[in-house]
């Protein structure tokens, strides 16, 4: 049955909106659970981090240590294994590390093509796991895995072949089924694996390759279509400009009102200085005759070269606008 649509604003963090789509068709579990295998960063183009905030939490596989270390400190709640996976029987790995980026591999081919189109590498041995070994030591037997992110720029097929999908059946499978940095469809080299486990295919979203586990087709319509208009989503980076914007609009309201009242005080004190003046001028003209008007314009040039003078400029202007306006016929 096709679930209503959620009225909740999930601010997505993923890079392709994956976790729009995986809320609505998972967002009714209460504290679930997640694998993802290439974890990258706790919170940039994290699939997870949504679910993490609402209460879930997962197994993070990633093997570059920075990110290692980022998920430890942001994301308590989830086990991290640092470690590339493979279905090969070494203990370690060579791991071609670009730093800052999602682009570390494994594959040496892959990590070529990046040198050459100048992205520098660092190599790093890392430990290897079996994923199947992971989710042994890490989710208690009998539990659900809600979802199984795959994302190992390349070596998504060792990953693949890590897993008995019969023994562990994750709901719904997201695997990316491009080759790096390319439109290369790549899911024909492990596609077989899934679908002959009992596995059916959702869609394909540009960047990754969905399934859902049998027992669980009831998903399905869920699953069939990328994050649209109906769903109650906004990108975590529009989210962030949306809040400053409203935080500078209350900012510059705090200013205007602050202008306003300079204002005010200005023209109220440039009006007291002007009626002194004036009543100075009078008494000093009726004591001392005509003789003594110089040295009045001389006190009047002294006041217009005051800041009040100056501020009170614009507001003279309209007036003496004004004033002409008036006198047209």
């Amino acid at each position: 049955m096709v679930a209503a649509v959620s009225e909740e604003l999930l601010v997505s963090h993923a890079q392709n909106a994956e976790d729009v789509v995986l809320w609505r068709a998972l967002g009714s579990v209460q504290n679930g659970r997640y694998v993802e295998v290439g974890a990258n960063h706790p919170a940039v183009d994290s699939i997870s981090k949504a679910f993490y905030d609402r209460g879930w939490a997962g197994v993070a596989v990633e093997p570059v240590p920075a990110f290692a270390q980022a998920y430890r400190e942001a994301r308590p709640r989830d086990v991290v294994v640092e470690a590339a996976v493979t279905d090969a029987a070494e203990q370690e790995v060579v791991l071609h590390v670009f730093e800052g980026t999602g682009l570390s591999t494994v594959r040496e081919d892959i990590s070529a093509g990046h040198e050459a189109s100048g992205i520098e590498a660092t190599e790093v041995r890392v430990p290897a796991r079996r994923l199947d070994d992971v989710l042994v030591e890490h989710v208690p037997a009998g539990e659900e895995i809600h979802f199984l992110m795959v994302d190992v720029e390349g070596a998504e097929h060792d990953v693949l072949r890590s897993i008995d999908l019969s023994v562990h059946r994750p709901w719904v499978l997201v695997v990316e089924a491009t080759a790096p940095r390319s439109r290369d469809r790549t899911h024909h080299e492990w596609e077989h694996i899934v679908l002959g486990n009992g596995y059916v295919h959702a869609m394909f979203d540009g960047l990754s390759q969905w399934y859902v586990a049998q027992e669980h087709v009831d998903l399905l319509p869920e699953l069939d279509h990328p994050a649209c208009p109906l769903d109650s989503w906004v990108p975590i980076r529009t989210f962030v400009a949306e809040r400053r914007v409203e935080s500078l609009d209350a900012e510059l309201g705090g200013v205007r009102l602050e202008n306003a009242e300079l204002t005010r005080q200005v023209v109220s004190w440039r009006g007291r200085v002007l009626e002194q003046w004036a009543k100075a001028a009078r008494t000093a003209t009726s004591a001392r005759g005509s003789s003594d008007n110089g040295h009045l314009r001389q006190e009047l040039d002294a006041l217009q070269r005051t800041l009040s003078w100056r501020i009170t400029a614009p507001l003279r202007s309209v007036r003496s606008a004004q004033l002409r306006r008036s006198r047209r016929p």
